[in-house]
């Protein structure tokens, strides 16, 4: 076990690379070339989420605040965006307007595609850092085949590119580490610029410089201890406590060129934000979790492991179970020796940045939903640790063929996720492992389309479904609809002839429902018949209804839970309202 748990701590940025590692190198290369034209292929299929138009009117404003003069201070006030940091959101405001005339949502996820091979990238970076060569590439390509990061990376301006700057601040900590006692100033400013761009995000990037400072302590009073001297102490104190003090104001700077509220008193702000947002109430709903529905800021903490547990790729799991028990036995038996100190705090910075930020979660009774959305940032160091463990195991097989069955068994896992990724596409997000039965398992128990991306597949399948069924009236008829979806997503998805229930004249009621799985939409109106069902891996995910059999009262809002009367047949629509429906 000796050796076994030093294996986890031999390597950190290896120099000199042999060939076989400068060829694991041109494969990862060909690998990020091969997302980028994945991404430019398919970013046009991803459906619009709720939180976007929010954030892109957030990074108008901000764009405003700055070609104004300062003097335009909608940025200041605008929903409860303005508590964080819109660096992304105003580089998304640039981007839109370099992108012109493409639509704003459709630009918005290019951006988003292109982040998250960035944040690919940055993961790859990190791997090889902690492991080697093959470990990068195998972090690249397990980060790659994660459902769940895949589908997050076009429509959520939030939470993905938070998880891209964190993935990155991990991979210059790590080098930042290897260069002590005495890191370069490009390392330290490369850090100080990926840490801002994480605070530039949310706020919760905080925790990095946390990270950082316990890195920097350890390591002083580690080799302090070795030379049995107070004087040695105070010099390394002194040196790290500069880098410490130069990287937090260099990422200082960096968070507040995306965040006019926080310019105005910017050594205060920020911590209003992080205390605002570690208690924040908001979005208060019910949610299936298990066998039943509760409210969110009632949840336990058995949340994020269930969430964690059951969307995770197997692969990925199981490694990263074995890695962190592994870790905090190389940590305990070799860590603190001269030649293992470096990749030991490499390892425990790694550790900690996946395990410490839920753990304080929990700890805090933060309200909890959208499954393991909010801590997507995790992800990437789950992932790397994963592939140093995947690496660290077969490479203590003895035999020739042991090696090759291990890996061909892992490229066989890695092709099976990315054969259910291309099965869930473009909804990768509701990926859940065979621990619960994919898919369908989960449905009625946990989340699954929480950001009503399933909204535009419904609508294009509408369109089908009438132009299939009803030709000789479609193009002259307009239909009205309702469901939980957003205005301004729909508009994106839909033709001219559809419209939103409210805009009819002559009274609100619908002729079609659109309904997903959050909040229990897909139950309303339940006498209408379902026309179809937008399924993956054996699950319906949204689902749509006619509703033009049932009387007007059964059509509206209020009427979209009522049922009717027993033996009682639903009259037709009346000729008049045929004529204003279609």
């Amino acid at each position: 076990m000796s050796h076994a748990s030093s294996s986890l701590l031999s390597r950190l940025l290896p120099s000199n690379p042999a060939a076989s590692a400068r060829a694991y190198d041109r494969v990862a290369w060909v690998w990020l070339a091969g997302t980028l034209v994945t991404v430019l292929a398919t970013f046009r299929q991803y459906g619009v989420t709720w939180d976007e138009a929010w954030h892109l009117a957030y990074g108008s404003r901000i764009a405003q605040w700055y070609t104004s003069g300062f003097n335009d201070t909608g940025a200041l006030t605008y929903r409860i965006n303005y508590l964080y940091g819109g660096g992304y959101d105003l580089l998304g405001a640039m981007f839109r307007a370099i992108a012109a005339p493409m639509e704003g949502f459709t630009a918005i996820h290019l951006l988003g595609g292109l982040v998250g091979v960035l944040g690919l990238m940055g993961a790859w970076k990190l791997g090889r850092a902690l492991g080697g060569p093959r470990v990068g590439l195998l972090t690249l390509v397990m980060l790659t085949l994660h459902p769940v990061w895949w589908g997050h990376m076009f429509n959520n301006p939030k939470d993905s590119p938070f998880a891209v700057a964190y993935a990155w601040s991990l991979y210059y900590m790590v080098v930042t580490i290897a260069e002590l006692p005495r890191p370069s100033r490009a390392t330290l400013a490369k850090l100080a610029v990926a840490i801002g761009l994480a605070l530039s995000v949310r706020i919760a990037g905080l925790i990095l410089f946390c990270f950082l400072a316990l890195a920097l302590g350890l390591f002083a009073a580690h080799t302090a201890w070795l030379r049995r001297s107070w004087a040695a102490l105070a010099a390394h104190v002194r040196r790290v406590a500069a880098i410490g003090v130069g990287v937090t104001a260099g990422a200082w700077a960096v968070m507040l060129i995306g965040w006019p509220w926080a310019q105005l008193d910017p050594l205060t702000r920020p911590f209003v934000a992080l205390r605002r947002m570690s208690s924040f109430d908001a979005h208060q709903r019910k949610m299936p979790f298990a066998d039943g529905y509760v409210w969110n800021y009632e949840i336990g903490w058995e949340y994020l492991p269930h969430y964690f547990g059951f969307q995770t790729p197997e692969l990925v799991l199981g490694m990263l179970a074995i890695g962190t028990l592994w870790g905090v036995v190389a940590l305990m038996r070799r860590g603190a020796r001269p030649e293992h100190v470096r990749p030991a705090l490499a390892l425990l910075v790694v550790g900690m940045a996946i395990f410490v930020p839920p753990i304080y979660a929990v700890y805090k009774g933060s309200p909890l939903y959208d499954g393991y959305r909010h801590f997507l940032f995790v992800v990437p160091p789950m992932v790397a640790l994963a592939a140093v463990t995947t690496e660290a195991l077969i490479v203590q097989l003895r035999r020739s063929w042991a090696r090759a069955v291990a890996w061909a068994l892992t490229g066989a896992l890695l092709a099976d996720l990315l054969a259910q990724s291309i099965r869930l596409h473009p909804h990768q997000v509701v990926y859940f492992n065979r621990l619960i039965g994919g898919v369908a398992g989960a449905i009625g128990h946990y989340d699954t389309d929480y950001y009503g991306n399933t909204n535009p597949e419904a609508m294009v399948k509408l369109q089908r479904w009438l132009w299939d069924h009803e030709r000789a009236t479609y193009l002259d008829s307009v239909y009205y609809f309702t469901g939980c979806l957003s205005g301004k997503a729909m508009r994106l998805h839909v033709p001219a002839n559809f419209r939103s229930f409210r805009t009819r004249p002559g009274g609100e009621y619908s002729d079609f429902s659109v309904g997903y799985l959050r909040d229990r939409c897909d139950t309303r109106f339940p006498d209408a018949p379902q026309l179809f069902a937008v399924e993956r891996e054996g699950g319906a995910l949204n689902v749509v209804k006619d509703l033009r059999d049932r009387p007007i009262s059964h059509r509206t809002e209020k009427g979209a839970r009522r049922r009717l009367p027993a033996r009682q047949a639903a009259p037709r629509t009346s000729e008049k309202d045929q004529e204003v429906s279609g």
